[in-house]
């Protein structure tokens, strides 16, 4: 069997075995009630730990600090979420830990300590690396609207060095 195979089967079938032997603790409807309520929990808390989090790093951005903590403290809990709403009881087991702020200091000093070990990481916007793909322009730009708009300090479309084979109007070929 391909390790692959292993690695996906192994707990799909430690979370049904959870399932049996919670079902027969406590009774099939109550299992069933709790797994959905687990759930609705885990959506719930998804959502409302997103709008803190977002909240959170523009309060540590209109510091001027970098917003890395709160980032990485609403990663985690969005991954608890994701473990509650994944369904099975052990990936709730899992779950349970990072809902615990002292759980996730710890957790993120040490990714820290690892990183710092491992020579840092750096992020790339876009998700691409140096040279992977996609041109870099590096330019300024000035607003050019086809009438001038209200702010007769804008240049005009025909003031464009950037105009198209047209009649001067900006609106294409004639």
């Amino acid at each position: 069997m391909p390790l692959l195979a292993l690695l996906l089967l192994v707990p799909l079938l430690a979370e049904i075995a959870m399932f049996i032997v919670v079902g027969r603790w406590i009774g099939v409807l109550a299992t069933l009630a709790l797994f959905i309520a687990i759930g609705v929990i885990g959506s719930l808390l998804l959502k409302r730990q997103g709008m803190r989090a977002l909240r959170e790093m523009q309060t540590a951005l209109a510091r001027g600090e970098p917003p890395a903590e709160p980032v990485a403290h609403a990663a985690l809990l969005v991954l608890a979420a994701l473990l509650l709403i994944f369904p099975g009881f052990l990936s709730d087991l899992m779950a349970l830990p990072l809902l615990l702020p002292p759980v996730r200091r710890m957790l993120i000093r040490w990714l820290g300590v690892q990183a710092k070990r491992r020579g840092g990481f750096t992020v790339w916007p876009g998700g691409r690396g140096p040279g992977g793909g996609g041109t870099v322009i590096d330019a300024d730009y000035t607003e050019v609207k086809p009438e001038g708009g209200r702010d007769p300090s804008l240049p005009r479309i025909e003031e464009s060095r950037w105009r198209g084979p047209d009649d001067g109007d900006g609106r294409g070929p004639p």
